[in-house]
């Protein structure tokens, strides 16, 4: 079954993605890497560029699994797009990675991951 992971490339972002790639092997993949932009903006560090592109690339050589990378660009919600993606692939596991750089972010979860959270069809596993 298919394993969605939500990429940005952080550091945290890096790890989902070991993280769906266990769970895609364990699966039977496929798995789908997906970075979403937000539409207008130029500069943010949740987009990821040519470079990091190829580091995820390189992170799943070997995979035993089918493997596609995909960018999409919303002026919507995130999560919708992520959502959506599940649904069209039937994706029975979504990954995140959850940013834990203030001491809020501790407690609570953003407002995408908790929407994620309560909507998701399938699982949703947070790294």
């Amino acid at each position: 079954m298919a394993v969605v992971v939500g990429f940005i490339p952080t550091e945290v972002g890096f790890k989902a993605l070991a993280a769906a790639r266990e769970e895609a092997q364990q699966r039977g993949g496929p798995l789908i890497v997906l970075n979403v932009r937000r539409e207008g903006v130029q500069k943010d560090p949740r987009h990821a560029d040519e470079q990091q592109w190829e580091i995820a690339r390189d992170q799943l050589r070997g995979t035993s699994v089918r493997v596609e990378f995909r960018e999409e660009t919303t002026d919507e919600d995130i999560a919708d797009v992520l959502l959506d993606v599940m649904e069209t692939e039937r994706a029975e596991l979504l990954v995140l990675g959850v940013r834990r750089q203030q001491d809020l972010a501790r407690h609570l979860l953003g407002l995408t991951v908790q929407k994620l959270l309560l909507a998701a069809d399938g699982e949703v596993l947070v790294v």
